[in-house]
Formats: C-alpha cells, sequence, structure tokens
C-alpha cells in the first residue's frame, strides 16, 4: 500500500517505475496486442483479477473528497477507476456535505474509510492536509479495529490510500507525475530524456503547486529551470533554498518570457492564481505580461519550446494562453491532460499492490522512517568532577543543576519556555561577565538549587534554544553528571509552523506541529512534516513560536 502525498516522498527510482507503468498502461488501453505482454511483465494473476486489463482495479472503490472545485484531477481519477472496472464517488465541493453543518475534516474521511473505501483522492486549500489526513485515518482504524476484536466480529478493511490532488499552494504530486510523463515523451522523441533538460517555468510561480512539485523534484533529473513571472509572482524563498541545497542550477528571467522560453526545450506555463492573491493586484498587467501569442511562437522560430499548462486555462480573466494558440503545433496542454488517465490508473495499481514493482515497494517500516526519523534527543560526555566554587560559573553548595553555555539575553526566554517561570523550584538566572569591565555578557546560566530531572520535551527545547548549552547535575557542590542535550532527527509540539495555511495552524482538527530536523552547514533546517515549510532557529526565536512547555 502506497500514498502519494507529496514528490519529495519519492526517489528518482520510484519515479522513473510510476512512469514506466503508466507508458505500458497507456500502451495496453491504445493497443489490445500489448495486453497480454503487460500481464506477463507485470506477473497479473489472471484468475484474481479477470481476464482484461481493463479488469485491473476491480472491485476497487476510490473516494474522491474535493474541497476545492476540479474537473481534470477529479474526473481522471474517476475515468481510471472505472476504466479498471472499479467504483469511484463522492463530492467536488463541501457545500452538499456535513463539513457545512460543522464536522471537522476528520469525521469525514473516518466515513469513506469506515465503508471500507480503498482510497480516498481529496483536494484542499489546507496545507499539509493530506499527510495528516492519514495519520487520523490511520488512528482511527486501530481504534475500530480494536472495538470489532471487543465485540468478536470480523473486521478485514484496510487503510485507505491517500491521493492528494492538491493541498494549498504546497504540492500536487499526481499532477507533477504527468507532467513528468510528458516531458520524458517529448524529450524521447527529440533524442533526449529527462536528464539534463531546460525548462522554463513562468507565470504565477508563487502560489502555483504544480510548479512547487516539479521544483521539489527538479535535482533528480539535473534539470536547468529558467524562471519568467510577473513582478512578486517569483518563486517563495524557501522553495529556492531547496534547489540551492540541492545543486539545481537556474535563471530568473524576471518578466522577459521569450527569453525564458527560447532557452528552454519545454516552457511549463500556469494559472495565475486569482483566488490566492491579494485584493487589489493589477490584473490587467499580470494578464498583458503572461498571455502567450502565435505571434510570440512566430517571433521565437526553431527557439519555440512546447508549451505546456496544467490547465485549466482562465480564459475568462487572464487569457494566459490566446485562443490563437489552440490548434498550434507546439500547444501540447491537451496531449499533457490525457496523460493524466495512465498516470492515475498506474499509481492506483501500484499503489493498491495490483502491480507490484520491487523498485517502487516500500514497506510500512520504510515508508514510515521517511517522514519519522527520530534519534535519541540526550547524549552525555564524561567530565572529571570538579567544584564550582567561581560565582560567574555558576556556584551550588549542595545539590542542584546547573545550565550554562546558554546564549546571551535568552536566560528569560529558555526558563518561560521550559515551564519554570511558573514553578516553585528555587532558581537563580545569571549573566556570565568577562574579567574586562565594560564588555557584554558572552553567555546566559539558569542555576537550580534543588535536584530536578528535566522532560523529553525539555531536553528538546534546550537543544533547540541553545545548541551549546550543558547541564551539569552538583551533589555536594561537585559536578558529579555533566550532559549536552543534542537533537533527533525529529521533533514534534516544540515548535509552531510559520505558515499560517498549515494544517497545525487550524485548531479544530487538533493537529500537533511536527518537525523534521536537518543540518546544512552550520544552520539547523527545520521542515514542517505536514507542510514542508522551511525554518531557520533564529527566524524562530525572532517571531516567538517556540512553544512554551505546560502551556501547549
Amino acid at each position: 500500500m502506497r500514498d502519494v502525498i507529496s514528490m519529495r516522498d519519492f526517489t528518482r527510482r520510484e519515479i522513473d517505475a510510476v512512469l514506466d507503468v503508466a507508458d505500458d498502461v497507456q500502451k495496453a488501453i491504445h493497443n489490445p496486442s500489448f495486453e497480454l505482454d503487460f500481464r506477463r511483465k507485470y506477473h497479473i494473476d489472471l484468475n484474481e483479477f479477470g481476464t482484461e486489463l481493463r479488469l485491473l482495479l476491480e472491485n476497487i472503490k476510490l473516494a474522491n473528497l474535493f474541497l476545492e472545485k476540479s474537473t481534470r484531477t477529479n474526473f481522471s481519477f474517476r475515468s481510471a477507476v472505472i476504466t479498471g472496472h472499479g467504483y469511484a464517488e463522492g463530492f467536488s465541493s463541501p457545500d452538499d456535505t456535513s463539513l457545512k453543518k460543522g464536522e471537522t475534516w476528520a469525521d469525514t474521511v473516518a466515513q469513506f474509510a469506515g465503508w471500507g473505501y480503498n482510497g480516498i483522492v481529496m483536494r484542499s486549500t489546507t496545507e499539509g492536509l493530506p499527510r495528516w489526513t492519514k495519520e487520523s485515518l490511520t488512528k482511527f482504524h486501530h481504534l475500530v479495529e480494536e472495538q470489532h476484536k471487543e465485540f468478536k466480529l470480523p473486521f478485514n478493511y484496510h487503510v485507505p490510500i491517500i491521493l492528494n490532488g492538491g493541498d494549498g499552494t504546497n504540492q500536487h504530486p499526481t499532477q507533477c507525475f504527468l507532467d513528468l510523463l510528458t516531458m520524458r515523451q517529448i524529450a524521447r522523441a527529440k533524442g533526449k530524456d529527462l536528464d539534463g533538460l531546460d525548462i522554463a517555468l513562468m507565470n504565477d510561480l508563487k502560489y502555483g503547486r504544480t510548479i512547487a512539485s516539479l521544483m521539489s523534484v527538479a535535482h533528480h533529473f539535473n534539470f536547468k529551470l529558467h524562471f519568467a513571472h510577473p513582478n512578486r509572482f517569483g518563486p517563495q524563498a524557501h522553495r529556492l533554498e531547496h534547489l540551492a541545497f540541492h545543486g539545481v542550477e537556474y535563471v530568473d528571467h524576471g518578466e522577459n518570457f521569450q527569453e525564458a522560453m527560447a532557452a528552454s526545450l519545454i516552457a511549463y506555463h500556469s494559472r495565475p492564481q486569482k483566488e490566492r492573491i491579494g485584493k487589489g493586484e493589477d490584473l490587467i498587467s499580470i494578464k498583458k505580461l503572461g498571455r502567450i501569442t502565435r505571434a510570440m511562437y512566430e517571433m521565437l522560430g526553431d527557439k519555440g519550446p512546447y508549451l505546456m499548462h496544467p490547465l485549466p486555462v482562465d480564459s475568462e480573466t487572464f487569457e494566459e494562453i490566446y485562443h490563437d494558440m489552440d490548434l498550434h503545433p507546439k500547444n501540447v496542454t491537451k496531449f499533457q491532460s490525457m496523460n493524466g488517465l495512465y498516470i492515475r490508473i498506474a499509481l492506483l495499481a501500484l499503489g493498491l499492490d495490483r502491480i507490484v514493482v520491487d523498485e517502487y515497494k516500500q514497506s510500512t517500516q520504510e515508508q514510515y522512517e521517511r517522514t519519522h526519523l527520530r534519534n535519541l534527543p540526550l547524549r552525555e560526555r564524561e567530565d572529571s568532577e570538579k567544584k564550582l566554587r567561581n560565582p560567574r560559573t555558576g556556584f551550588i553548595e549542595g545539590n542542584g543543576v546547573v545550565l550554562d553555555h546558554i546564549p546571551a539575553g535568552m536566560e528569560r526566554r529558555l526558563e518561560g519556555i521550559l515551564g519554570f517561570e511558573h514553578s516553585h523550584l528555587p532558581i537563580v538566572g545569571a549573566a556570565y561577565m568577562p574579567v574586562e569591565k565594560g564588555r557584554e555578557a558572552q553567555k546566559d546560566m539558569i542555576k537550580i538549587h534543588a535536584p530536578y530531572e528535566f522532560s523529553p520535551a525539555q531536553w528538546e527545547a534546550m537543544a533547540l534554544i541553545a545548541p551549546d548549552i550543558t547541564v551539569s547535575y552538583v551533589q555536594g557542590g561537585k559536578v558529579v553528571r555533566k550532559v549536552r542535550p543534542v537533537l533527533g532527527d525529529y521533533i514534534e509540539e516544540r515548535v509552531k509552523c510559520g505558515n499560517d495555511a498549515c494544517v497545525t495552524n487550524m485548531p479544530y482538527e487538533h493537529a500537533p506541529s511536527a518537525h523534521h530536523i536537518e543540518q546544512r552547514g552550520k544552520e539547523k533546517i527545520l521542515t514542517c512534516h505536514f507542510c514542508e515549510r522551511t525554518d531557520t532557529i533564529e527566524k524562530i526565536y525572532e517571531e516567538q513560536r517556540f512553544n512554551y512547555i505546560g502551556q501547549e
């Protein structure tokens, strides 16, 4: 069983496996003589799944639960299941559901899981909701499984796979797969392959989730990216940081669309997200700048790239692909959208184990480790016993704990985050002053004049805020143990995500914050487990987004 939540969850080998299966699905649909080869290649048991490729998804139940309207994603998934003799149902907006009565999303999707649906395709404005939905359904499944055992009833449902049809400005992975399939088909027809292609990404690069998905996998294919966009619609900073970290070469051509197109084999245009842009934007200027016309292609001549677009084209407001391009041979947008059927059949067949490919199949443990890596947040280092005699370095007469090497000026904030402000512990905060007068304190410290043991949450908080901190346990005025807390790879509920559209900032769904931690040079980068937005400790501190322990 395999979800399709984010392109960041897939390796290059896994992406290639999906594209290869989709290629074969297309051949089998359009060339019946290939069906037998298809079944042999993928070891399909005819007795189990029928005698035709078109029975590949027989008895599969798919729920399309869309909180934003959709034509291509919604109905291509429905078509994929119907083509394989499965069943698809769902809703295209929350208007006709109990969500309008105040029901939570968690309770809504739980109903479909409880009715035995094998997969849920979802679309939402809330970023990170698909991954959180999977985790919510897993907990629900465990509950009802135990209840069936208690009541001595049979139960053989599985947790539905989640297929992300778009979550806000974050990801649209199934669209990305069909885009990559289209790009590979174009490249191979020209004697090339995906590797090393020049790709122009154009128009709304700030809010477009299809653009974001392509950028997140560009490093797998060594793409060279050419950006062209209206002012203020360039890529978000955290996406550029991701490209830079992975060594992806890109050129920002600013508002020069033709220059970016002339440098590329494929130009990936996008619809300005008028539902996400701010009020008062100069829509007329955006329309004029981003419109692709036949005259533009005539000026480009032989340098005119193949034109892709995730669709729909907003002909009412922007006309970003002008009507005189409808039948232009380089306009492959309709060809591109047709690939959605083959890709979605492939993803469903692979994800529901109707087709097994070694390069794609992961164990449950492997999938978990990709998103839930965690080390012990505590590392001890040996140190010889010594008396803390110098008041500047923290003198304790009897038993207690000294927190040393806290960044200067951060002692009071750390006390609050650790939950000490409302405790009755005998605590003294101090700033270490150098011998030379007139110089600022170089570090802070906290002395607890009583025995104390820290919780795992407190260890993580200390390691986040004061990465050089040491914790000295004192008995009879002597240090008997010195510890340095060290962050693991994953933390929960220590910091608030800085993305207001993230599911963790939607309190009615009760989604706890969670972040992956990665060391990049001298800086720790925190990536939201759900919406994939990145943060630095410095930014979190400046915006006061640390969660206070005991007040979460």
